[in-house]
């Protein structure tokens, strides 16, 4: 066991000041850790896993990748295996006392046997770190052993490979592996003392007396394309996460999301960490976040998180306090709300805590920003220092994108055989109807990418060029999207230094349904047949008419279900271009022959006939009829005046963003489950959901129109910021429309899995609940994606039918 070996490491510590591991694993992997620490003097210590510890070397100039460079090493205690994570501020009088970052870290191995080495004083290794690499060697060097130990040693690089005899990578790299900072950016946090147990926000100039707010607007920051290199400024990390008010009274605690929604029972665990503060009540603005393994928050952990459960995965970012203990703080400067912060914070959290305090550096703000491009981040927020807190978007925050990133639709590429056959893809972003060339991406692929990208763009040409592109390209259909890292796009639209991530697609959670029945057999789709097959629809990149009735073909047996016997009205498109579409509500000339119509008669007495889809022959011609569309009622044929389901349309107006519209969606699911609904959701195949609710069939339509009337109401109070119940573009700016009108007879929605009438025809998809944050955008689920999705999720409605619970008369 190794802790006989950590004695005298714990003796030098005292555990309930300093936040450094007590030790308490044995560990059993070879890792290393080299940590940058600003002590008494700089220096880096070199901690190897070895027995059961970490055995250490300080290294007060650091390690060099040039041979040449025989650096002093002097041998201390051995440190517990957990260290090898430690990153933090050990508290000033400590032993150690000062920041220290994990500057790199990975595993290594022994060249020999390494207890002999270390007697014999010549220990060879190998690093396989982000930063250090290949042979390295501590030789020990001649005299007295100090205290007993053989202390003094010398680190050097073997010649190899992973050498650098012209630069100088402490210098070049200086950042943490784990968190991106630099050890400059970790300031300790201030310890409260007796004479200061908690921050006085009374004394604060600017502070006023006022009772605690139930709501509260944020301050968000305006785009910049550099940060501010003068002048009074704080410069903050960007996190990729969600924006978040915590509000807390005794010891409970709200977590408020940006539009205005009580997320608190989400966030698992989060909330209860906000108890230990020492306050009676404090309003805490931040960032809800998950961390990789590097310490970088990703936004698609943090919708992982939330989809399978949060747990403890979540951190709470603290980057400012507007409120404390009864008095109102947005009138105090900046720089002094982080300051309260900062003591309110202190003595509360450590490196696994789930609340940090959000640093930031002063001055030029450059620096940092170089380095979050470096890492990869999101950027970096500037705020001016002596700002006070404004409601909305103002200047004196400041938010700069490190390298712009964007997702671009792949038009072609150019043909290179002694590359793999890819030289060069061409990107195009969709203008309106319009797809606008917007140049060549030729770097970032590796060879295994351009193989896949080749074959997959071979199966998807076409003739018809994009407008702009150079004769060399290879024209593909615009179904592929790539994310593309890029400095600008310049004063004619192409992008400037642009770069290859990676393709974006979309998964679809794999569905616990039962096996797919077959509805649209082998005959069936055999007998596919279109007049003008290659015609193109919505344009020259548009998909063929064929291509549609092949998409209705391949999703058939998962639409048809929710289709059968209901009223439908057909979206025809016959020429392909838009202004020649028109709605078909009722049977036409030369509609196919299995195609049903049934009569009935309004409220007022008049009579009307409608069409119903009873097969998949008659489903499957329609194709021939131009039918992009289709829309449903929310009933069936055999009880026609008792819907079975109703329809909550999220129409988002001006200024609100996809993922607010998911995010809305999820709140409300929450809000009718505990109605004692069974909502189901799908994208609306433009920027909206629909959330679907199956009822029993009791209601008349009126009743059911003013019962779902109600239901809106009440779900709109919850979100009074982010809803909006009443019709009408200047309502709904900043908010999202409630649309329960749907909910009336003979009004339509459009079908599960029916395209939309767009260049790129879009469905609108039926999802499970734990896909909708996690998809970028809606548009990527459409007539060529959705398919050879759906082959491997199943439906996520096949259980809609029996999900039905009664609809109260409002």
């Amino acid at each position: 066991m190794a802790d006989g070996k950590l004695e005298k490491y714990r003796g030098k510590r005292n555990f309930a000041k300093t936040t450094e591991p007590t030790g308490t694993s044995d560990g059993g992997s070879n890792r290393f850790v080299v940590h940058k620490h600003s002590a008494t003097a700089d220096h880096y210590d070199l901690r190897l896993e070895l027995g059961g510890v970490l055995k250490s070397w300080a290294v007060p100039k650091g390690p060099s990748l040039n041979p040449a460079d025989k650096r002093f090493a002097a041998a201390t205690e051995d440190h517990p295996v957990d260290y090898l994570d430690f990153e933090g501020v050990i508290p000033a009088g400590e032993y150690g006392g000062g920041p220290m970052i994990v500057w790199d870290t990975g595993t290594w191995a022994p060249m020999g046997d390494p207890a002999i080495d270390l007697e014999n004083g010549a220990f060879k290794f190998r690093l396989v770190g982000e930063k250090l690499r290949g042979g390295w060697m501590l030789a020990r060097l001649k005299g007295k052993p100090n205290e007993g130990e053989k202390s003094n040693w010398l680190l050097f690089k073997e010649r190899d490979q992973a050498m650098d005899i012209e630069g100088d990578i402490l210098l070049d790299r200086p950042e943490s592996v784990k968190s991106g900072r630099l050890i400059e950016d970790l300031v300790a946090t201030p310890t409260p003392s007796k004479k200061q147990a908690k921050p006085q926000p009374g004394k604060r100039v600017g502070a006023v007396k006022k009772p605690f707010p139930t709501s509260l607007k944020m301050q968000l920051a305006s785009p910049a394309d550099a940060p501010p290199r003068q002048g009074n400024w704080l410069h903050e990390i960007k996190f990729d996460g969600y924006r978040t008010l915590a509000f807390l009274e005794g010891d409970t605690a709200r977590l408020i999301t940006r539009g205005g929604l009580d997320w608190t029972k989400r966030y698992g665990g989060l909330p209860a960490a906000f108890a230990k503060l020492n306050c009676r009540e404090a309003v805490i603005d931040g960032e809800i976040v998950v961390l990789d393994d590097k310490g970088i928050s990703r936004f698609g952990k943090l919708q992982d998180a939330l989809s399978n459960g949060a747990g403890n995965q979540l951190v709470f970012y603290a980057f400012d306090l507007l409120h404390l203990d009864g008095w109102d703080l947005r009138n105090v400067p900046l720089v002094k709300r982080k300051l309260l912060l900062a003591q309110l914070l202190s003595g509360h959290i450590d490196t696994r805590s789930a609340i940090q305090f959000s640093d930031h550096v002063e001055g030029d703000g450059t620096p940092l920003f170089d380095h979050a491009s470096d890492l990869g981040l999101e950027g970096i927020v500037s705020k001016r220092a002596d700002s006070k807190h404004t409601d909305g978007r103002s200047k004196s925050w400041l938010k700069i994108k490190a390298l712009k990133t964007g997702d671009f639709v792949i038009a072609g590429y150019s043909d290179s055989p002694a590359n793999g056959g890819i030289g060069a893809l061409a990107m195009a972003e969709w203008v309106g109807d319009d797809l606008i060339y917007r140049g060549k991406v030729g770097t970032g692929f590796d060879a295994a990418t351009i193989k896949s990208l080749a074959d997959r763009l071979g199966t998807m040409r076409i003739e018809d060029p994009i407008e702009g592109a150079p004769r060399e390209i290879l024209p593909v259909k615009p179904m592929l999207k790539a994310r593309i890292q890029y400095a600008a796009i310049t004063s004619d639209g192409m992008l400037r230094h642009a770069v290859f991530k990676g393709l974006r697609e979309t998964e679809l959670t794999t569905a616990p349904t039962a096996p797919r029945q077959r509805i649209v057999s082998d005959a069936d789709l055999a007998g596919i047949w279109v007049t003008n097959p290659t015609r193109r629809l919505f344009g020259k990149s548009g998909p063929t008419k064929l291509e549609i009735a092949v998409y209705y073909a391949a999703v058939g047996d998962f639409m048809l279900p929710h289709l059968f016997g209901r009223p439908v009205s057909l979206f025809r498109c016959p020429t392909g271009k838009p202004q020649d579409c028109f709605f078909q509500r009722h049977p036409f000339t030369g509609m196919p022959a299995t195609l049903a119509s049934f009569p009935t008669q309004n409220s007022e007495g008049e009579k009307q006939t409608y069409i119903s889809i009873e097969d998949a022959k008659g489903y499957l011609a329609l194709a021939q009829f131009g039918v992009v569309e289709f829309h449903a009622w929310g009933t069936h044929k055999s009880h026609l005046d008792k819907p079975d389901r109703v329809i909550f349309d999220l129409d988002p107006g001006e200024g609100i963003a996809w993922r607010d519209v998911a995010n809305a969606a999820v709140h409300l699911r929450a809000g009718l489950e505990a109605m004692g609904f069974v909502p189901f959701v799908k994208t609306s195949g433009g920027k909206g959901v629909h959330i679907v609710v199956p009822v029993t069939q009791k209601l008349g339509w009126k009743q059911t129109h003013s019962a779902c009337a109600a239901i809106a109401t009440k779900l709109a109070t919850t979100g009074r910021d982010t809803f909006v119940t009443t019709m009408g573009a200047d309502n709904r700016k900043n908010r999202i429309f409630i649309d329960y009108h749907r909910n009336a007879r003979s009004a339509t929605a459009v079908a599960a899995y029916s395209l939309r009438a767009r260049p790129h025809l879009p469905a609108s998809t039926p999802l499970d609940w734990r896909d909708l944050e996690s998809i970028d955008s809606p548009s990527d689920l459409n007539y060529s994606t959705l398919p050879g999705l759906l082959t491997t999720s199943g439906d996520p409605w096949a259980d809609i039918n029996e999900s039905e619970r009664d609809l109260t008369p409002g």
